[in-house]
């Protein structure tokens, strides 16, 4: 999904929540991303993040970023199972 009008991305905006709370960005990084794709100033997406729990998230809605080794990896264990 491209930036509407008011340039906000929600598909980014996602992304980074997710890759902030299973830990593949940190603070810093996290901001400055969030603050980028939902257009708000740095301030407000530290408050953002700081207020999120930092637990493994493993599927939010569907969204998954598993690395393509890992998913090599559970299609042949399905076809090794079968």
């Amino acid at each position: 999904m491209a930036k509407d009008e008011t340039g906000y991305d929600h598909d980014k905006t996602i992304e980074v929540f997710c890759d902030y709370k299973r830990g593949l960005r940190n603070l810093k990084t996290g901001k400055a991303a969030l603050a980028e794709a939902a257009g708000l100033t740095p301030e407000i997406a530290e408050v953002f993040l700081r207020a999120m729990k930092r637990d493994n998230v493993r599927d939010i809605r569907g969204y998954e970023r598993t690395p393509e080794r890992l998913i090599r990896g559970r299609e042949a264990k399905k076809k090794r199972d079968q």
